[in-house]
Parts: C-alpha cells; structure tokens; sequence
C-alpha cells in the first residue's frame, strides 16, 4: 500500500491494517539479508565456445554490501543451496516490505497527531 493510499484511510482503518501486520509477522528462521545473482561467464581458455557469445552457467551467487566497500560473495553450489539461498532473499524482502508498511502507518499516525501505544 502505497502512501497516499494510506493518507486516505481513516485513522481506525490505519489502526486495524497495523493490527493485521503485526499479527502477520513472523520471523523466518532463514533470513538472508543478500542480492541473489545469477550469472553467465566466460572462461580464460582462448578456444572456448564462450568467446563465440555461449557463456558458461548459469552461476548463482549470494552477494552482500558490507562496511567501506567491501562485498561477500558465496557461490551457492546445488540445487539444494540455490533453493534455499534464493528462499531466505525473498523471506527478508517481504520482512521489509512488512516493516515498511507498518512505518509508513506510524508515519502517518504521528502526522495526523495521534499517539502511538506500545504494543
């Protein structure tokens, strides 16, 4: 739900869609807070079907952004680590997603000078 959809609902519509998100909320066990990458390379080896535009893979690679620039990757090996790499990237997006709408909702909750409970 976007912003301005939420601007338009009623304070108590915000209340109950919050309600809703908060008792949705779960916390997969398999979190993973990474890019799933799949990739196409080309070898060193001069004679390699690859240079003619036929890439080797795909690769699928776990990436993540770390402190001063620095990056992890992890070459996720298996039909079993790709399933459950790609898995535990779509488990944190929705995490956020969720997180994000109950923000907004807080958001404007707050802008339209209401309290907000600890709950």
């Amino acid at each position: 739900m976007s912003k301005s959809e939420l601007q338009r609902l009623s304070t108590l519509a915000l209340r109950q869609r919050k309600t809703r998100l908060l008792q949705s909320l779960t916390l997969p066990a398999n979190l993973i807070h990474a890019s799933f990458l799949e990739r196409f390379l080309k070898c060193g080896r001069p004679n390699c079907h690859c240079r003619q535009g036929q890439k080797h893979g795909p690769f699928f690679y776990l990436s993540r952004c770390l402190a001063k620039r620095q990056m992890r990757t992890l070459l996720l090996k298996g039909e079993s680590q790709i399933l459950q790499g790609r898995r535990g990237v779509q488990d944190y997006q929705q995490l956020l997603q969720t997180l994000d709408q109950i923000s907004w909702i807080n958001w404007e909750l707050l802008r339209r000078g209401e309290t907000l409970p600890h709950e």
